[in-house]
């Protein structure tokens, strides 16, 4: 799969300068209807021609990349050129992209389902009077990559596995891809719920939230919630599931109220009513920059799932999480580190609802 770089400050500034301004531009000419928003946006390319004061805008199947590749034979003129025909290893962004013929700095992001790809070059645009000897080293692009990427994409139908996922009380989360939905059971009549924890635990453990930490501290994230947070962590990977379960619970609602106010979005009385405004908050932005299915899948989980439910509705405690049944302490004898671990998973998915939130509004 294609490595990516966490270049998330650089994808807001990109998005907030030139992609938002072109959507309103794109409203106003009536070239995009309202009614359409929020825009899924896979792709996009920013062009600067060095010789112009312009900027030149593609969105998505306007994108026209200019890559060199190196052929298996000779082709001729207009001939149509296949992956059978090249080494798409040696698939290079072309050293200077072109625009009306005239060499043009370009950024360029795509939209890896649940995550992203950046490339950029803006050598093109150094004055002339600034010799530089050495030539710029060539821009990777991962043409093979991408093809299997979507082909993957369309095999194991993830946004079907988050749902699939979902039904058997496991929070939909962008950290099952790719290996998680992979690896599940073809027929979901066969699901084990200890194999599913054992896989589930296997790609959520010490290192991948050891990471996600310091993103978020990177980034600034959950403010001073963040000490409780580690501590939860520590705990659930201590296997005190008690007090990694008690601890992490009742940020939740606090976090969803911070960035409500962070948004200056008056704050309601109930929990549901905090994730309700949350979830009209975050699809009222003009764009979006993963399947929108995402995150309709996700709000659809904290809102009619077990998570806010009354207390009543909870057949296993040890299975289904609940706010109300940990925060009110309600609930004893349910610890285990399968309801521990998706209490951890649900921050997860929340902090990437968030994040993307944040890259569209420029708050990182």
């Amino acid at each position: 799969m294609v490595r990516i770089v966490s270049y998330h400050r650089t994808i807001s500034d990109l998005v907030r300068s030139f992609i938002i301004p072109e959507i309103n531009k794109r409203i106003e000419t009536l070239k995009i209807d309202p009614k359409d928003l929020p825009i899924e946006i896979n792709q996009f390319r920013i062009l600067q021609p060095a010789q112009k004061s312009i900027t030149v805008i593609e969105l998505n199947e306007e994108v026209r990349l200019i890559c060199e590749v190196k052929l298996k034979r000779e082709k001729g003129i207009n001939e149509l050129i296949t992956l059978d025909d090249i080494y798409p290893e040696t698939c290079n962004f072309m050293t200077s992209q072109i625009y009306e013929g005239e060499k043009a700095a370009f950024f360029y992001y795509k939209s890896l389902y649940f995550n992203f790809f950046l490339a950029f070059d803006c050598t093109p645009n150094i004055p002339e009077k600034y010799n530089i000897d050495d030539k710029p080293s060539a821009i990777p692009f991962p043409l093979l990559d991408f093809i299997n990427n979507k082909r993957f994409f369309e095999k194991i139908k993830p946004i079907e596995k988050l749902v699939f996922l979902s039904y058997n009380n496991w929070p939909p989360a962008p950290g099952y891809y790719p290996y998680i939905l992979l690896n599940l059971p073809e027929n979901p009549e066969a699901i084990d719920n200890d194999k599913i924890l054992d896989l589930i635990s296997e790609h959520y453990n010490k290192e991948y939230f050891k990471r996600k930490i310091k993103q978020w501290e990177e980034l600034g994230f959950f403010s001073k919630r963040i000490q409780y947070i580690k501590r939860a962590i520590d705990a659930h990977f201590q296997n005190d599931f008690i007090c990694s379960i008690f601890v992490i619970v009742p940020q939740f609602e606090g976090i969803i109220k911070d960035y409500l106010m962070e948004c200056n979005v008056s704050i309601p009385n109930s929990f549901i009513n905090c994730v309700i405004k949350l979830k009209s908050l975050v699809l009222s932005r003009k764009l979006i920059l993963f399947p929108i299915e995402i995150f309709k899948t996700i709000f659809d989980y904290i809102e009619t799932g077990s998570f806010w439910k009354s207390t009543n509705n909870i057949s296993d405690q040890s299975e289904m999480v609940n706010r109300h049944g940990i925060a009110h302490g309600l609930f004893t004898g349910f610890e285990c580190k399968a309801i521990s671990l998706k209490y951890l998973i649900l921050m997860d998915t929340l902090s990437f609802m968030l994040l993307h939130d944040k890259i569209l509004t420029g708050a990182l």
